[in-house]
């Protein structure tokens, strides 16, 4: 259990705790390095803590801010930026509080007993903030925290599990570093951010789960949104690439509600796809982003081919509006095809199922212009299969 150290104030603990933290000389290796343990880390009254492993030599070993000025630094605050949150509404922390130079001058990982020295100054650091939850990132960071308060977690069995530990709870991530993306790739670790971002939230704490009692391929938005399934999966993919043309998005929201017939018997937009000469296309996505144009997304246009990103003033920002099933199954398909270019994901679509159905029956001289792919939580290749090939059928 992590000890409550009671206090008159915050600040003045934090002061205190930031002199001791300057003075420490337990570990040989690391006595004269720079202590990264300030007013940089953020803000003590916030409700979650980071814990990562250690200061990067290029990173905050340079800069003084954890956390930041290398490329773990901007692929942390962009994973932050992705779920609406800011660098000062948490506070940041590492396992050991100096950079653990090998003698070739790179980063080195933080010995046994470096972690068990600088134990201390953690565990004061998470009963200074009190978080609700405290974060770890990475296997060096997720065992530190059992030195303080022993567990028998892991990253590979409870990543973006929300678990108790210590008198708090624990929400294990990888950590952001570019050779932890061999592991977990930046797709996924944006999912688990966003895994994070719909249990807890910086400054308003831990949110109260759901109890509308709806199945969760349906529950996709909070109480609050005034989004539309459409937009919120529209929404979800930007938030995992960022910027992608309007084609591509079409082609990804098709993939995902397949994928979703196939695994639950429900999609998750419940839009409509018709069969147009580029593949399935929804009618109603241009409408859907016009609504959110300027603040949840931006559209444009790119040598004529159009665009769409991530808008700058999201009205919904931190909030996140899909339930876990949901954003697994649109991290998956992100995961799959977010990579590939328009050909690609075109190919990628036109070998599903319900597009090779309408290829044979357009061969055997059937008119499938505008006929629905999937619709009303239906495939085309199923309403028909009744039906001979090219027959005219009723539209569901």
């Amino acid at each position: 259990m992590i000890r409550s150290i009671p206090s008159f104030s915050k600040v003045a603990r934090f002061a205190d705790l930031t002199a001791s933290v300057q003075h420490c000389n337990l570990c040989p290796r690391l006595c004269s390095k720079r202590k990264i343990f300030a007013d940089a880390n953020g803000d003590v009254e916030s409700r979650v803590l980071f814990v990562a492993e250690a200061p990067g030599r290029l990173g905050a070993d340079r800069t003084g801010v954890p956390l930041h000025g290398d490329r773990t630094g901007d692929n942390f605050e962009s994973l932050l930026g992705n779920v609406g949150w800011k660098r000062h509404q948490v506070f940041i922390t590492n396992a050991i509080l100096c950079n653990p130079q090998d003698a070739d001058g790179t980063n080195g990982t933080p010995t046994t007993d470096e972690i068990e020295n600088c134990s201390a100054y953690l565990e004061m650091a998470i009963a200074l903030v009190q978080p609700e939850v405290v974060v770890s990132l990475g296997a060096t960071a997720l065992n530190a925290l059992s030195v303080i308060a022993p567990h028998g977690f892991t990253l590979r069995e409870d990543v973006a599990r929300l678990v108790p530990w210590g008198g708090v709870r624990l929400f294990p991530l990888y950590h952001p570093g570019p050779r932890a993306a061999v592991h977990r790739s930046l797709a996924k670790q944006r999912s688990d951010f966003m895994m994070l971002a719909k249990v807890v939230h910086p400054v308003r704490g831990i949110i109260a789960a759901s109890t509308s009692g709806r199945s969760p391929a349906r529950t996709l938005a909070r109480p609050t949104s005034e989004l539309t399934h459409l937009q919120v999966a529209a929404k979800a993919f930007l938030e995992l690439g960022r910027r992608m043309t309007y084609f591509k998005l079409t082609k990804l929201l098709y993939l995902t509600d397949l994928a979703a017939l196939e695994n639950a018997g429900r999609m998750v937009t419940a839009g409509v796809y018709l069969r147009q000469v580029d593949g399935p296309w929804l009618p109603d996505l241009d409408d859907a982003l016009r609504q959110m144009d300027g603040h949840e997304v931006h559209r444009f246009f790119s040598r004529r081919i159009p665009m769409v990103e991530l808008g700058p003033s999201p009205r919904s920002q931190g909030e996140v509006v899909l339930d876990d099933e949901a954003l697994r199954l649109i991290c998956d398909v992100f995961e799959r095809y977010g990579r590939m270019d328009n050909a690609q994901i075109k190919t990628a679509v036109y070998r599903t199922a319900p597009m090779q159905y309408i290829l044979r029956a357009e061969r055997a001289g059937g008119d499938m212009r505008n006929r629905p792919v999937l619709y009303r939580d239906r495939r085309i290749d199923e309403a028909d299969e009744s039906a001979p090939l090219g027959a005219t059928t009723d539209r569901p």
